[in-house]
């Protein structure tokens, strides 16, 4: 699902991505709250708004009525026009480009960037994220890639924390697609989003209808995060392991979502063993979906006997592994748990261990 603009930046707040301000205009008569100069912006989905007509500029706030007005009910390019966002028209010293988004060739995220951003921007250099590295590995590798795209040295730190923001989202809200261009530099060497355009998941938009693929495996599968469920099968297979399906709880989804698809997972005749598999998430309640996955593992009859392994971190990770290892053994449940100092891949050789050892 594309999202509009206004809809890519209120998830720039919730990453503390920093944005103009900006209100939404559903009305010429609605009162503009900060000072101009204005950049009005037609809520469309196609790019190449400004050539369309679809952005305006005004210096006052009865100008920005007037083309608020003009924008409203219009039909740019075969779309209504129903909402207009208004945002302070920032003067930016440099414009710069960076995206994250899915290679169909490696099959895993890659990062774009270009020093040169804006609307006249013709290519950018292109670097894979490697999913299996903790945060600070990553950001030290978005930080030579800055310094590679030929980013001005004393922008390089800021810009690094600003990516990884980015990366944070695209990761964790499970876009398909998290761009900005322009990414605005003030004169007071500020970095500001000046665009959104961010591209998500059905499932992060339908979160209660959960993909499901039988792969003939016998390695169940319980995984968190489109993109990065795709790379750590390949690491499971280059283990030697043979993945039962595919299947993925996408977002924050709440114990019930988990709960049926553990039960529909589980129900996967001659498993060997389970793999709950998944990053370390900042917004995903990890002690929400365990319990989810133990309400779904407890009506599985019989009870099962082989291994699982679950790798996962994040908000109430201590409180859901105290909660995993009592259970396991009151319950008498083979658990295996771990959390951020443990990779993803190297979580798939301890299962694919567990699973076939003699």
């Amino acid at each position: 699902m594309n999202l509009y603009e206004f809809q890519g930046k209120e998830l720039f707040d919730a990453y503390r991505i920093p944005t103009p301000r900006r209100m939404m205009a559903n009305g010429a008569a609605d009162k503009i709250f900060f000072p101009g100069p204005y950049v009005i912006k037609a809520q469309v989905l196609f790019g190449g708004r400004k050539k369309a007509g679809g952005i305006l500029f005004a210096s006052t706030a009865s100008a920005a009525k007037k083309q608020i007005r003009a924008l409203l009910g219009g039909n740019l390019r075969g779309e209504n026009v129903a909402s207009v966002l208004v945002e302070e028209c920032i003067q930016s010293a440099d414009e710069y480009y960076a995206s994250f988004s899915y290679d169909t060739v490696s099959r895993g995220p890659v990062l774009m960037l270009s020093p040169r951003g804006g609307s006249g921007m013709a290519e950018a250099a292109i670097f894979p994220v490697d999913l299996t590295l903790q945060e600070s590995s990553r950001n030290l590798r978005f930080r030579n890639a800055l310094r590679k795209s030929g980013f001005p040295a004393g922008d390089i730190a800021p810009l690094t924390i600003f990516i990884s923001r980015l990366c944070q989202l695209f990761l964790n809200e499970y876009a398909l697609l998290a761009e900005i261009n322009p990414i605005l530099k003030t004169s007071a060497k500020r970095f500001v989003a000046g665009d959104a355009k961010i591209i998500l998941d059905d499932e992060k938009v339908k979160p209660n209808e959960r993909r499901f693929f039988d792969l003939k495996g016998d390695i169940a599968i319980l995984a968190s995060g489109g993109g990065a469920s795709l790379l750590n099968i390949d690491s499971l297979i280059s283990y030697g392991g043979r993945p039962a399906n595919y299947a993925e709880y996408s977002g924050n989804p709440p114990a019930e979502i988990v709960m049926d698809l553990t039960k529909k997972v589980l129900a996967q005749k001659n498993l060997k063993g389970c793999w709950v598999i998944g990053g370390t998430a900042n917004f995903t309640d990890i002690y929400e979906t365990m319990r989810g996955f133990l309400d779904g593992l407890r009506e599985i009859k019989p009870k099962p006997r082989y291994p699982f392994v679950i790798r996962r971190d994040g908000p109430r990770f201590r409180e859901a592994a105290a909660m995993l290892k009592e259970i396991a053994a009151e319950e008498g449940y083979n658990f295996h748990v771990f959390g951020r100092d443990l990779s993803m891949s190297e979580s798939a050789k301890i299962m694919v261990d567990l699973a076939y050892k003699k």
